[in-house]
């Protein structure tokens, strides 16, 4: 009972987290909940106190349907009050199926009776307004006269002075949107006030759009140069999260047209949610038949929301009804299916869909809070539905980045194994080289040995058939010393010749040529120990890892006298006090580079990663109880290791 309590702590966790969350964006980023000082029967007193911050007309506007007021027709015959967000639609107030037409608002605030400078930011209106603040013309966007209909809308601040009492009368039509009038709450109150809530709100927007555009940048990067499709799709994800807080900035920017503005801003939303699918589905490893049909719905609803927003001006009531009824049911499904294929693949021991199953509870909580507060409009974040988006695409760039760290550190080990592998084929090719031209020297001199006996025979003749004399003595002698020199002289090394270890002397014995190559002198003074501490193939790494790093040093010295190089290598093992000492010194130009004391590589300039070479030594040694001392002098690098020989203290 402990045991299952236990494992159900980050649950609850993640559901009081997000339900925290919403809770605290409901109170605090809501205009609904951000202050009580509201109109009253299309009245708003206003007094010095409140005008320390903005407040958000939403209750009791006066609404006139079908009319478009202007300061010489006001007041018009028939009047309702209004919330704003009550309704979204001109449809005569639910009387009919064409939900287009215009109507006019209008609200009267009596403010001090000094004359200030007052700020009122208009969102976005829907489609086409005449703005009129005591009976003059502030603002406007497009043209709402039904003869001369023009659809465009733009979110500004609009400034004007004014005392006692002020009339705000707005006349809006609309033919071609889906919304139609002032369907969010404008912000209303001292010009200094409103202008930074409308920048502060503008800044996170742009650092919203700032951050998806980094973002995919990056994975763009990585996908290409992991060549993995993955981190593509999730570019194209955080790219379309760069243009979707765009729209808003273009928005305040620029006045523009309905179409296409708006179906495109809708199709980015629901593409958002399609790629979310894709990759879930990837990651989870969801089943083929999920995969197929999880991914046509996506599809078909991007589809269904494009031709909603293109075809915008020709919609019914009843289709837009059914077309939100679509819209939750998808939602619904949405987060349903994220939560049950996270938490099969989570159940199926998949480490990559923890972040997801989380996620995807994070999700579903933030849509059943949506639902339960629907009365939410953000003051300078985003929607509920925007944090819950966020929080599965954050998860997912997480797995995708770990995926891509594991992949990439598998592609560093096996460039170094390759490396490794074409060293040591290197090595064999040389030794392989050496044996051939011993072989080759020593089938020559078998062959020139007949010659020689033939020779030393006609000398055993000679003094056989003639008396001795110390003359034919003395020729004799000295041609076998000739003889003696010449077959003992031999080009090359041989097995042996450093380590009585066949593969580690074939590793000294490429590094000796290696160096020689390069005009390095070289010094090896090698003496294995009689207990074998490392196997053979670790210690070849060590040596050969270490014995690289010193010829690409000496290499990058510079030269002295135009044409010699000071360059030089030494080696030496020895075995006292129950220990095995190995030193490895060279000379280097004294530049080095190192992060947290640990030595960076110098193979490539552009790399800011540590050395493989060295931390590759420097686990096998202390896998082994060993220590790894790193000496950079001036002008000499050395390189010592300590192990301990076994059965000693």
């Amino acid at each position: 009972m402990a045991a299952n309590l236990k494992k159900c702590i980050p649950y609850l966790l993640t559901l009081l987290a997000t339900s925290f969350l919403c809770v605290s964006l409901y109170m605090w980023n809501n205009k609904y909940t951000y202050n009580d000082l509201q109109p009253r029967n299309g009245q708003l007193f206003v007094t010095e106190a409140d005008l320390s911050a903005p407040t958000f007309l939403i209750n009791d506007w006066e609404f006139y349907p079908d009319v478009l007021l202007s300061p010489d027709t006001y007041p018009g015959d028939y009047m309702v009050y209004n919330d704003i967000g009550q309704r979204t639609r001109f449809d005569g107030l639910g009387t009919r199926t064409n939900p287009h037409g215009c109507g006019s608002y209008a609200l009267h605030i009596y403010l001090p009776s000094d004359t200030k400078t007052y700020a009122l930011e208009l969102p976005e209106i829907f489609s086409a307004y005449k703005l009129y603040i005591n009976g003059r013309l502030i603002a406007s966007a497009g043209d709402p006269h039904p003869a001369s209909y023009t659809p465009a809308t733009q979110a500004k601040v609009v400034a004007f002075d004014s005392c006692g009492q002020t009339d705000i009368l707005l006349a809006v039509s609309d033919y071609s949107h889906f919304y139609s009038g002032l369907v969010y709450p404008p912000a209303f109150g001292s010009f200094s006030k409103v202008e930074s809530l409308h920048h502060i709100r503008l800044a996170f927007t742009l650092i919203a759009c700032t951050i998806g555009l980094l973002f995919s940048l990056f994975y763009v990067y990585f996908g290409m140069r992991m060549k993995k499709r993955a981190p593509m799709l999730f570019a194209a994800l955080c790219f379309l999260m760069f243009i979707t807080p765009l729209f808003p900035i273009i928005h305040c920017l620029l006045e523009l047209p309905i179409f296409p503005w708006y179906a495109l801003e809708l199709l980015c939303i629901y593409l958002m949610m399609l790629l979310v699918i894709i990759l879930h589905n990837r990651i989870c490893d969801a089943g083929y038949y999920c995969r197929r049909i999880s991914t046509a719905v996506s599809a078909t609803f991007c589809l269904m929301a494009a031709l909603y927003g293109l075809f915008s001006a020709y919609l019914t009531v009843p289709v837009m009804q059914i077309f939100s009824r679509c819209l939750f049911i998808y939602k619904l499904a949405f987060a349903a299916y994220l939560l049950l294929t996270a938490g099969a693949a989570f159940k199926r021991l998949n480490s990559s869909s923890k972040p997801l199953f989380f996620a995807a509870i994070a999700y579903a909580v933030v849509f059943i809070w949506d639902r339960i507060l629907p009365t939410y409009e953000p003051i300078l974040f985003g929607w509920f539905m925007d944090f819950g988006s966020l929080i599965i695409i954050c998860a997912m760039g997480y797995t995708l980045w770990r995926d891509l760290t594991n992949a990439y550190i598998n592609k560093l080990a096996f460039e170094e194994e390759n490396h490794q592998f074409q060293k040591q084929l290197a090595m064999q090719e040389l030794y392989h080289k050496e044996l051939s031209g011993q072989l080759e020297e020593r089938r020559k001199i078998t062959h020139d040995f007949r010659q020689h006996l033939y020779t030393i025979s006609g000398f055993v003749e000679q003094l056989q058939h003639t008396s001795a004399s110390d003359t034919n003595l003395e020729e004799l002698k000295e041609y076998l010393n000739t003889l003696t020199t010449h077959t003992t002289s031999q080009t090359g090394m041989i097995t042996g010749a450093f380590s009585e270890n066949t593969a580690v002397d074939v590793l000294l014995q490429y590094y000796y040529f290696c160096a020689k190559e390069h005009g390095i002198h070289i010094d090896i003074r090698f003496c294995m120990p009689q207990q074998q501490i490392l196997p053979d193939v670790e210690l070849c790494t060590v040596l050969g890892n270490l014995l690289e790093n010193a010829v690409d040093a000496c290499n990058r010295m510079p030269m002295v006298n135009e044409s010699k190089f000071e360059k030089s290598i030494a080696v030496s093992s020895h075995e006292t006090d129950g220990q095995w000492f190995i030193l490895v010194e060279n000379t280097y130009d004294g530049i080095v580079k190192q992060k947290h004391n640990r030595f960076l590589s110098r193979k490539d300039t552009k790399s800011k990663r540590f050395g493989i070479g060295l931390e590759s030594v420097r686990d096998i040694i202390e896998q082994h109880g060993g220590n790894l001392d790193i000496y950079p002098k001036e002008t000499v690098f050395r390189v010592g290791i300590t192990l301990p020989l076994k059965g000693s203290d």
